[in-house]
């Protein structure tokens, strides 16, 4: 029986706390600009437990938020395997788009078999500004394909939904960063510096950006 919502995010959240995947304090992301939490959920594969856990919680949200559709897609590279897992998972084909076309043969943008007019639903690990998943988004409707809805693992909440709203698409959200670290605040795990920090951050949603 899948864990209830609520026990699945002390149980997520207190995994991304004790693996270090979840740091808090000041950090330069790769846009140069500050943030006071650090969270990297590429060690997630490395423990087979806990990455099930988070395929079976991203199934959960497409069968939940997600209609009919014909294909996954991701983009590289701490996306691709999340979005490769749950496409096995799910027994759907997969695809990613390239951030830029390969500078030799054909140039393609888009790295498997992607049918005109599919419905595409694009898997990523973390949301933030959505810059990145928006763009491919676009290269995938550029390609011919239809794009709705997102997947993330996690939500920063910093500007990702407006983003890709104006895109006409959906993101759909395993846990917000919020309801993370509510969750480690109420278990004892985080103090109220802690968590004023990130609910600070947050309410200056578009002003970050993620590496």
């Amino acid at each position: 029986m899948a864990p209830a919502a609520k026990d699945f995010m002390l149980e997520f959240a207190s995994f991304l706390l004790k693996s270090n995947s979840l740091k808090f304090g000041v950090f330069t992301l790769a846009s140069g600009k500050q943030s006071s939490y650090y969270i990297d959920l590429r060690v997630l594969p490395s423990f087979p437990t806990y990455f099930r856990l988070t395929i079976n919680a991203l199934k959960d949200a497409v069968t939940k938020n997600v209609g009919e559709f014909d294909t996954f897609a991701s983009v590289p590279t701490s996306g691709l395997v999340f979005g490769s897992a749950l496409a096995y998972e799910m027994s759907k084909p997969f695809i990613y788009a390239r951030k830029e076309s390969k500078g030799y043969g054909t140039g393609k943008t888009i790295e498997g078999f992607l049918k005109s007019g599919s419905k595409v639903v694009v898997v990523d690990d973390v949301a933030t500004t959505g810059l990145s998943v928006s763009g491919a988004v676009e290269i995938i409707r550029a390609n011919g394909a239809i794009v709705e809805d997102v997947v993330a693992l996690v939500n920063r909440h910093e500007g990702a939904d407006g983003r890709l709203k104006k895109m006409g698409v959906r993101l759909h959200a395993v846990a917000g960063i919020k309801d993370i670290v509510n969750a480690l605040y109420k278990a004892g795990l985080i103090d109220e510096n802690a968590l004023g920090s990130v609910m600070k951050q947050m309410a200056a949603k578009g002003e970050y950006e993620t590496d």
